[in-house]
Parts: structure tokens; sequence; C-alpha cells
């Protein structure tokens, strides 16, 4: 059996709203409809500022810490934050204003960091990529692209280095081309299934 439950169609916060109507002081807390309208005035005007305005304050805040506590060290909020991007320093504007706060000697050290004449860490290392994957298209539909095969070759000799199987080394092909080309005993459209069916 379904659970009735009981719906109030116009529904009014009246026991919070008077809960809230005794703490307001004047005409707002005697009378009731000035103490809801001056109820609904002040959570409109919070609600306004917290959504427009408070992070920027608070932003603003941080870093006039930060950067007050770098002029006590002979530098400043906009060349404090070029430097930490320069040595790859991971440091929130919040993370700033709490070591510049609590830990000041951790501070301190930052900004010496920043101040030297350490080199900073080398930028990550990317995969270069081959030249065969510039190559153009070849016009003939059955020769492979460059890159696939460039592809292939890598894939072969991974194996080959990584794997060490006794029956592939005893039975399997003996080079990496031949490795490469061992698809075509089993490909119906390719000379190397015709030549591997007349063997």
């Amino acid at each position: 059996m379904l659970r009735a439950t009981g719906i109030s169609r116009y529904y009014r916060a009246t026991m919070e709203l008077d809960r809230l109507r005794g703490m307001l002081r004047g005409r707002a807390r005697l009378e009731r409809k000035v103490g809801l309208k001056r109820i609904t005035f002040l959570m409109r005007t919070q609600t306004r500022y917290r959504v427009e305005q408070k992070a920027h304050w608070e932003r603003a805040i941080v870093r006039k810490n930060v950067d007050s506590a770098a002029h006590e060290h002979g530098t400043g909020w906009k060349h404090l934050r070029n430097d930490l991007a320069r040595q790859n320093v991971m440091l929130l504007p919040r993370s700033q204003q709490l070591l510049a706060q609590y830990e000041p000697l951790a501070f301190r050290a930052v900004v010496e960091l920043c101040a030297s004449r350490v080199a900073p860490p080398p930028p990550p290392l990317t995969a270069q990529v081959p030249e065969e994957a510039y190559a153009p298209r070849p016009a003939d539909p059955t020769v492979a692209h460059p890159a696939s095969r460039r592809q292939l070759l890598e894939g072969v000799e991974r194996m080959l280095r990584c794997g060490n199987s006794d029956v592939l080394k005893r039975e399997g092909p003996r080079t990496t081309q031949a490795w490469m080309d061992a698809w075509k005993a089993y490909d119906v459209g390719s000379n190397g299934a015709a030549e591997a069916g007349k063997v």
C-alpha cells in the first residue's frame, strides 16, 4: 500500500520567519508585515552580495596580505607570482597567505628560492612525433602508409624484446622483417597467402 504524504500548496515558513523576526529590532520585531519585509530585504541583499561580490573581496584580501608579506622580503605580489610560475611551484594564493601568516620561515624560503639563481626544473619531455607521420598517403591503396609500417615495426621490436617464448623462437620467423610480413600468410587478398598455399 502506498504511503500517503500530506502536501501544502501554500507553504510559508511562518514559524521560522517569526523566530527570525524576534532577532530584529524596532518595528520590524513588533509588527509582522514590517518584519517580513525587513527579512526579505536582508536575504535579498546578502544573497546578491554573496553571489556578486564576496569572492572578489576575499581574493582581494588574500592578495593584499600576500603582497604585504612579500614587501617585507623585498618583492611584491606581481613579481612573486611570476617567479613562482617560473620555478613551477604550485602554491595557491590562499596557501601563500597561510604560509606568510603561520609559517613565515617557509614563506621566506619560497621567496629566496624565487630570488635565487637556481635554474627552474626542465619542462616535461613530450613524445617526439616521427617524421613518417607527416608523409603523404600513397596513391596505391595496397601500399601501407609509412607511419603504419613504423608502428608495426615498433610493435614487433617490443614483442621480441619482452617475449621469451621458446616455441616462437624455434618455429617462428627468424628476422624482424619476417615477423612484419607474417600477417600476409593469413590475408586472402595478398600474394603472401598464395605463396603460403603453394608451400
